[in-house]
């Protein structure tokens, strides 16, 4: 453990769009309180950007479900060994997870097991399925930083420190920008100028689950309303190709005078993509959660394989899949799983939300209560207990 009078060394391991934003805004927070401090791990551009230092590529660690992982299990076998050690070369101070826990808790494990702290950010879904991997959480972090309130207690009971510090993102939005955004839309658009944000999702697995179900739903809601503008963002140069490959079949000619596929390889443009919108279909996921603090109406799908969505469903035991709905203990938007999230039915849903203002605002107004939930200074909340870790404090 480094002395106090040491410039402390901080492992992240991040493997997603989200963890990255994550990972910067909490480099940021300690590079305000201990200036000298080192990073390095996994990570993307926002924390490059930020001077940490990425051994790998972070995609090799953007994989989602229970069977992708499989096939490419060697090489994430290969880049977990690889991080490990790095970390004990270095004598890291702490090692944080960014979510990701299938990759990370059995990394985190063999840390702690070699006398390096651990933190894991991004509580594991526990709660909602596969409880009993609460007892691998316990023997592999020494702390939980929780994006949502109910996460703290049930991992209290179980034994595991934890520390709720709300989301980022909530803190970044003013309530006017929030309050104005259904406004805003009304005045910008109007009645005949809709615009529909289509996010299948920022990992390659997930566009190619939802990506053609998304278009033909696309379809279906430009058959009803003509006027319809979409706009899909990519998160990446690779995910902007595909996407573009895809919409080349003749099936998708209807939408070439009404589809933009936009360039949206930071959070900030992405984000505004959705403010800018006025209903938004998206993967279950963080992202949704995103929405949802920034005001928007939105329908949610997932979909996985067969046989993990056969795994998954004997699991699960959260009544809802999508973060908003969880957080505010009811189905304020549509959620659509699996073998329901089928064109039809995400248009029916979708078309109910642009055709009935009243029925918009309603899910505005009921998902504005969210920032106020979450809005409590997360990266520095994160960055003082990261901190209070690598010096053998306690929380």
């Amino acid at each position: 453990m480094t002395s106090t009078n040491t410039p402390l060394t901080i492992g992240i391991v991040a493997g997603e769009k989200s963890g990255d934003a994550l990972g910067a805004g909490l480099i940021d927070a300690i590079q305000s309180l201990e200036p000298s401090t080192r990073f390095t791990g996994l990570g993307g551009q926002a924390m490059i950007e930020k001077g940490f230092v990425s051994i790998a590529a972070m995609e090799r660690l953007s994989v989602m479900g229970l069977i992708e992982p499989l096939k490419r299990l060697p090489d994430l076998i290969r880049l977990r060994r690889q991080l490990y050690q790095h970390f004990i070369n270095l004598k890291v101070d702490i090692v944080v997870g960014i979510d990701s826990p299938d990759f990370n808790l059995g990394l985190e494990k063999k840390l702690k097991r070699s006398a390096i702290p651990t933190c894991h950010y991004v509580c594991p879904s526990v709660w909602a399925w596969r409880q009993g991997r609460v007892k691998k959480i316990r023997a592999s972090v020494d702390h939980v930083l929780a994006l949502l309130p109910f996460e703290v207690g049930f991992l209290q009971q179980h034994g595991i420190e934890a520390t709720f510090v709300g989301h980022p993102l909530a803190d970044r939005l003013a309530s006017s920008v929030v309050a104005d955004t259904a406004t805003d839309n009304e005045a910008v658009h109007g009645a005949e100028m809709l615009r529909l944000c289509v996010m299948p999702g920022s990992r390659s697995s997930e566009v190619d689950a939802l990506l053609e179900c998304f278009l033909q739903t696309a379809l279906l809601c430009v058959a009803r309303i003509p006027q319809l503008e979409i706009v899909i963002p990519a998160a990446t140069p690779a995910l902007h190709d595909k996407i573009l490959n895809v919409l080349q079949q003749s099936q998708y000619r209807p939408l070439d005078s009404c589809l933009t596929v936009q360039r949206c390889f930071g959070r900030d443009e992405a984000h505004a993509c959705v403010r800018n919108a006025t209903v938004v279909l998206l993967a279950s996921g963080t992202a949704t959660l995103e929405a949802a603090l920034l005001g928007k109406a939105m329908v949610v799908a997932y979909r996985m394989s067969s046989m993990g969505y056969a795994i998954a469903s004997r699991l699960i035991r959260s009544e809802h899949i999508a973060l908003p709905n969880l957080l505010l203990g009811e189905r304020v938007v549509p959620e659509l799983v699996q073998h329901q999230a089928t064109p039809q039915c995400l248009s029916d849903a979708l078309l109910e939300l642009l055709v009935n203002s009243s029925l918009r605002r309603q899910t505005e107004h009921q998902l504005e209560g969210l920032r106020d939930q979450l809005a409590l200074g997360a990266d520095q909340l994160a960055a003082s207990t990261v901190l209070s870790l690598s010096r053998g404090g306690n929380i």
